[in-house]
């Protein structure tokens, strides 16, 4: 038996190994069922996504089992566990280990495995299978240094072209001044607040507004919202919150900082020694060097501890309210709060959060904005239920009064950044954009792709621009920046593949439909939004030629969006937040 690892830059299709008769070809990337079928057809032999081979409900368990082994290990004076802090950055690769685990089973034993080019995960099957695995092309790392710099080089130019100059100046400051050793001298020290408040972490804006929004509706009480980064920054605040840079509470480098960096380090060590090797996943890990950062991040994360520290010793937190406990920088307030014995309360900024499946949840109480997200949290996640309260904020609330649906004129599809899950975004857009523009050209309507911040708008419109004749291009428009009511007032309906926007757009009145042939993932987003009918399943891009017909069927009740979203009262949220 012959199989072909195709890397997620390469093509079965396309490349030296083309003219070969191969038995199995495996995307190491994803590009959507409806074209590994068109492929398979074409060549004549079986072509599928790594993620074909996974069976999900093991998938989680080996990832939950593997990320817990090393907690209540290296646990600092301040009751920080850094393990499970840290974790989060060894995920992705850790996430792929397991997925190769899962391929490796179903590989013969005497099977021949050939890849197109150098990947990450071709050292790994081969530690797997006990065998070498062939690639057509050179690679780079070892062989020709010249042409590794040329690729690297590429990769830069291209990021950079991608980016805009804010964007590039923030991811500079991300890896170059991650401790804030060069921030903290141009933030200003901030007089400490003159009453109680809640602590509002964040990273990012979308993190940000969810709190906010939980904010305006307590006017009375005070609330402090301290960003990581100047992403996290709102542009409008209700007058109750003040904001502050965390760069303006980093202090200079502590010499008894350096000493428990000294002391977790030799820790480390030991877990790795005697925890690590007795774990299939993090054993294979530590023999491809995927923990090798792990002692440049404690430096960086001890120091920006010692920030979020002088944070609570000087201004009078009361309690925390995150609204990601995921993100390294957002997680930390919530530790060093739990271990002051402060009161932290959890609400997400997306529909569902498929960490609490996997990572500890580390909050005392989990806002749930409706009985789907309190639903999947429960029976997908495994979160306690008595840890969980259902109630959104009120803003969020109040949807657009309903138009004649025959007068809106935008056939919104909310895109995202599928390349950093290694997915093929131009062959997705190659399936979807020409039946969009086909549907809207028939019904005289327009269609809009709303990007999701952390796409590229100069990347996008090369991409969509590469897909579309002159005619279908002029039915389209590209929107970025913050989500506005006319993407819901305008849209005759929407389409996304398992963005959190499918709940916006039911509770909005805007029938949404899912791109269920492209989603590859493992924890089931798409399949809760459709059990409470925020969205309705198209398993093919031909289905986009029934959307007339599906909506004259889509009912969007009361019933549905309370199950999406349910108010809480400015009375009951004080309750959460004052743990009465």
């Amino acid at each position: 038996m012959k199989i072909l690892l195709v890397h997620p830059d390469d093509s079965a299709e396309v490349g030296t190994w083309a003219g070969t008769r191969w038995d199995l070809a495996v995307d190491l990337g994803w590009s959507g069922r409806h074209d590994y079928a068109r492929q398979t057809a074409q060549l004549g032999f079986r072509v599928s996504s790594i993620y074909d081979f996974l069976d999900h409900e093991q998938h989680r368990r080996r990832t939950r089992e593997s990320l817990a082994l090393g907690l209540d290990q290296l646990v600092d004076s301040e009751s920080v566990d850094w393990w499970d802090v840290l974790s989060v950055y060894s995920y992705q690769q850790l996430d792929q280990l397991i997925l190769l685990s899962a391929l490796a089973e179903q590989i013969p034993e005497h099977a021949e495995i050939f890849a197109t080019s150098p990947h990450f995960t071709l050292r790994a099957l081969s530690l797997l299978l006990s065998r070498e695995i062939k690639s057509f092309s050179v690679d780079h790392h070892t062989s020709d240094r010249r042409t590794g710099f040329r690729a690297t080089s590429r990769r830069y130019l291209k990021a950079a072209f991608a980016l805009r100059p804010s964007q590039l100046i923030e991811i500079a400051f991300d890896k170059w001044d991650t401790d804030y050793g060069l921030r903290r001298r141009f933030a200003p020290t901030p007089a400490p607040s003159s009453a109680p408040v809640t602590l509002l972490p964040s990273a990012y804006v979308n993190v940000s507004r969810a709190q906010v929004a939980y904010a305006r509706m307590l006017p009375h009480r005070r609330f402090l919202l301290v960003f990581t980064r100047r992403n996290g920054r709102p542009q409008q605040l209700p007058s109750n919150v003040e904001l502050r840079s965390l760069a303006s509470y980093a202090p200079r480098p502590l010499p008894s900082t350096d000493k428990e960096r000294t002391q977790l380090l030799a820790r480390w060590q030991e877990v790795q020694n005697n925890l690590f090797e007795t774990n299939h996943v993090l054993g294979l890990a530590r023999k491809l060097d995927v923990f090798d950062g792990f002692a440049g991040f404690l430096k960086h994360g001890l120091r920006v501890r010692d920030a979020w520290r002088e944070v609570f010793a000087r201004e009078p937190v009361t309690t925390v309210l995150s609204a990601d406990e995921n993100n390294p920088y957002t997680r930390l307030p919530i530790l060093l709060a739990k271990a002051k014995k402060l009161h932290t309360v959890f609400c997400d900024h997306g529909a569902l959060n498929m960490s609490f499946g996997i990572r500890r949840p580390v909050s005392d109480t989990y806002l749930m904005k409706g009985d789907m997200a309190r639903d999947y949290s429960v029976s997908w996640c495994g979160l306690s239920a008595d840890k969980i309260v259902v109630g959104g904020p009120a803003e969020a609330s109040h949807p657009l009064p309903p138009s004649d649906r025959t007068e809106r004129d935008w056939i919104v599809f909310y895109s995202e950044a599928y390349e950093l899950s290694s997915g093929r975004t131009q062959t997705f857009y190659a399936e979807l954009l020409p039946e969009l523009c086909s549907l809207a050209s028939q019904t005289n309507r327009k269609v809009i792709v709303k990007l999701h911040p952390f796409e590229s708008l100069r990347m996008r419109k090369l991409s969509i621009d590469g897909v579309l004749s002159p005619e279908q291009r002029a039915l389209v428009e590209i929107r970025q920046g913050p989500m506005a009511p006319d993407l819901f007032g305008r849209a005759w309906c929407s389409l996304t593949v398992e963005s959190s926007v499918a709940v916006e757009s039911t509770i909005n009145g805007v029938p949404c439909f899912l791109c269920s042939w492209f989603d590859a993932s493992w924890y089931d987003y798409s399949k809760q939004y459709a059990k409470y009918s925020a969205g309705y399943p198209l398993e093919s891009p031909q289905r986009i030629r029934m959307i007339p017909q599906l909506l004259e069927q889509f009912r969007i009740t009361e019933a549905t969006r309370r199950g999406l979203q349910t108010p809480i009262s400015p009375e009951h949220l004080e309750s959460v937040l004052s743990r009465t």
